[in-house]
């Protein structure tokens, strides 16, 4: 299982070379699509609408070939923790509430799972679809320095890099004989330690070289910052946030 849940969010996390639809977007166009779509599903209280709008975006999304793969894999990778949490709020719901009432805990949860998969659409057609210089670029262009951009950046470009890195180390501690499945829910959280210990030491060698390359290339000597190629929003952009914007519009006032 230790290994699947790497693999799968590695598989989920990782930028798709082969240029498509959302390839061409701005970035802007693709957060405008996340933050329009986590304001419509945090204002919205009802399942059914709630559904309506996760399949809404899974059709937008199916402009992307090779969407659907990428969405099975990051909730199957992050299945044993959203049961984990469900089962805790479902326990302390229960454990405080003066009366239980199943059907408002239940529909409650039922909502909490739809904001997380309608929210995680478009962050993964986001990060599947856009470069590192790209989205430097499109928040550069929104305002922000971006000095401020590139510990956010750093981190959207090396964890899938790291989750692919995991895999691979346990790949070759499994090759080495040690056992990794064997044994209960302790023990597996023990075995961990074989693979965390070397990803970290990786990954803080990892940092020092990109502060070195960074420091080498004057990062920060210039409060602006110059790009080969400048992206500039086309019909393409503004027909989609016309297009996401209408079916938001529908969903929320006239789905009953």
């Amino acid at each position: 299982m230790t290994r699947r849940f790497f693999e799968d969010i590695g598989i989920a996390l990782s930028f798709d070379e082969d240029k498509g639809f959302y390839h061409f977007l701005d970035p802007r166009t693709k957060l405008f699509y996340i933050i329009s779509t986590a304001i419509v599903t945090m204002i919205m209280n009802n399942v059914p609408k709630l559904v309506v709008v996760v399949l809404v975006n899974i059709v937008i999304a199916m402009l992307y070939r090779g969407f659907l793969t990428k969405l099975a894999s990051f909730i199957k990778g992050l299945t044993p923790f959203i049961i984990a949490i469900i089962g805790l709020n479902i326990a302390l719901s229960v454990l405080f509430a003066e009366t239980v009432d199943w059907v408002e805990i239940l529909e409650t949860q039922a909502r909490a799972f739809m904001r997380i998969v309608a929210i995680a659409i478009p962050i993964l057609i986001l990060i599947a679809t856009t470069t590192p210089s790209d989205l430097i670029q499109g928040l550069a262009k929104m305002g922000i320095r971006y000095t401020y951009l590139y510990p956010f950046i750093v981190a959207y470009r090396f964890i899938p890099l790291i989750f692919t890195e995991m895999k691979n180390i346990y790949d070759a501690q499994r090759s080495r004989g040690l056992e990794l499945e064997k044994g209960g829910i302790r023990q597996k959280v023990k075995s961990l330690t074989p693979i965390l210990i070397p990803t970290t030491i990786c990954s803080l060698l990892r940092a020092k070289d990109l502060a070195e390359a960074l420091e080498i290339k004057g990062f920060g000597y210039s409060t602006r910052r110059s790009f080969y190629k400048s992206l500039r929003m086309g019909k393409r952009d503004y027909v989609f946030m016309a297009i996401i914007t209408a079916a938001y519009i529908i969903v929320t006032i006239l789905y009953p």
